[in-house]
């Protein structure tokens, strides 16, 4: 039984009412952000909240970086845009500092302005490689089902959320889904890299009724998605997804997208399993969300008919913007520079070393994660995995309770969203900026140690 717990005083969802009248389907919390500085965000009313999940799992740097802001001001003295016809250096000067830091050969990119044009450019890249190599037939692309990669049309049909597909379901190609990696049904007995190999192994099934001859990539996060966030999956797991793709001609693309540019505590997620990808998405970290910006970096392998003269059929308008390339160079510089990697491994494990205490909380049944990202599944029952009713409003609570505890958190509001046809709880991340110190670390999470208890006196 719930205890009686004042709530009237925390923040709620904004009303649509004066400004926010005419702002369409975009309604946060009522706390107003004035200004951001190191890991902390601050409102009007001079409040402090800690980025405790880097926004989107996107916030990298340190806000308010000096760096970072006279590398962008230096750009806007000399140009905020470039003509298609003429050339920009900061574009090659990113596109060569990318090659140092991305993993074996993936060394040519192509510059977009978020991650959903990077996903999208990757599926229209390997369609157009694979006929570029004489396989016109070769245009399906295979994903995870609860997976998500993009709000786009053609992000959301490799996605496979069927909440949000719902909405767009006649519009979206049929993709074919495979299962993720899990540790939730792994057979008692089954060791991990035992249940990897066998997981793989639902790759090559979708290959073979989908048709080898059609088949063209296969798409993925290094991590699992959905239910499964942030579940790191064994080597095992990418090495026979490598050798099913090799042995089929499908090209492997990774979704970095979030794991990128030092979330992990490597420049990118891959390098844990020594795997190499065909073609890599990246967008979020690589500007730390000081300007939109994002890449697709391509295999000189892959890159050779592309070379040699094949046509790319794809752009965007603020593909490669100066502002973004002044930030991307930067940015490689200062986690360079500030041994951000370092922090990232050693912070890591300090925020891990609250696992335990963690799990001795009744709400939440799982603690998972690598360098700085940490996932915690809520759920209203360990034994059952069920979550709370939705006239709970356990996520809005959640949400409210984090702000009143400095806490400001992304994703807690989406379990009213997650359909109960299998019993699991709901992804809360903890993955702040890479520069955290570690009494900045201790802080935060003390504070959400302390806000567990409080959402837990109102909710159960």
């Amino acid at each position: 039984m719930a205890t009686a717990t004042a709530t009237h005083n925390l923040p709620r969802t904004l009303r649509p009412e004066g400004d926010w009248h005419h702002a369409f389907s975009y309604h946060p919390m009522d706390v107003e952000i004035a200004r951001a500085e190191g890991v902390h965000i601050y409102d009007r009313d001079g409040n402090r909240y800690f980025d405790v999940s880097g926004g989107p799992m996107a916030v990298n740097l340190p806000h308010n970086h000096p760096r970072m802001k006279r590398a962008i001001a230096e750009q806007l003295e000399h140009y905020t845009y470039t003509h298609p016809s003429i050339a920009d250096p900061k574009r090659a000067e990113f596109c060569r500092l990318l090659a140092e830091i991305t993993p074996a050969d993936l060394d040519h990119a192509f510059l977009v302005s978020g991650g959903s044009e990077a996903v999208e450019t990757a599926i229209k890249l390997a369609r157009q490689a694979q006929m570029a190599r004489g396989n016109r037939d070769k245009y399906k692309i295979v994903s995870h089902r609860d997976a998500y990669h993009g709000m786009t049309l053609g992000t959301l049909g490799v996605s496979h959320n069927p909440v949000v597909q719902s909405a767009f379901e006649p519009m979206l190609p049929k993709w074919p889904h495979v299962r993720q990696y899990s540790d939730f049904d792994r057979p008692e007995g089954t060791s991990r890299e035992e249940w990897g190999v066998e997981c793989a192994g639902a790759l090559e099934y979708a290959i073979h009724y989908a048709g080898p001859k059609t088949v063209a990539a296969f798409l993925a996060t290094p991590h699992g998605c959905g239910a499964d966030y942030a579940c790191v999956p064994p080597d095992s797991y990418w090495r026979a997804i490598r050798e099913i793709c090799d042995r089929y001609d499908v090209l492997l693309i990774a979704d970095e997208v979030v794991t990128g540019f030092g979330r992990t505590g490597k420049w990118f997620a891959m390098e844990h399993f020594s795997v190499d990808a065909d073609i890599m998405t990246m967008a979020k970290g690589i500007s730390s969300c000081y300007v939109p910006f994002g890449a697709v970096s391509v295999s000189s392998r892959i890159n050779v008919p592309f070379e040699q003269g094949f046509p790319f059929v794809h752009g965007y308008t603020f593909g490669g913007h100066p502002l973004g390339c002044a930030a991307g160079c930067e940015l490689i510089h200062v986690i360079r520079d500030e041994k951000l990697l370092e922090n990232c491994n050693a912070q890591g494990e300090r925020v891990f070393s609250y696992r335990d205490e963690l799990l001795s909380h009744p709400t939440v049944a799982d603690v998972r994660g690598w360098g700085l990202m940490m996932v915690l599944e809520l759920v209203k029952d360990k034994e059952t995995m069920a979550f709370f009713d939705k006239s709970v409003d356990a996520q809005e609570l959640f949400q409210a309770m984090a702000l009143k505890h400095g806490l400001a958190m992304y994703s807690s509001l989406y379990g009213a969203a997650r359909q109960p046809a299998f019993a699991r709880g709901v992804p809360i991340w903890i993955s702040p900026p890479l520069s955290i110190s570690s009494e900045e670390t201790d802080e935060m999470m003390l504070r959400l140690l302390a806000m567990l208890s409080e959402w837990e006196a109102a909710v159960l």
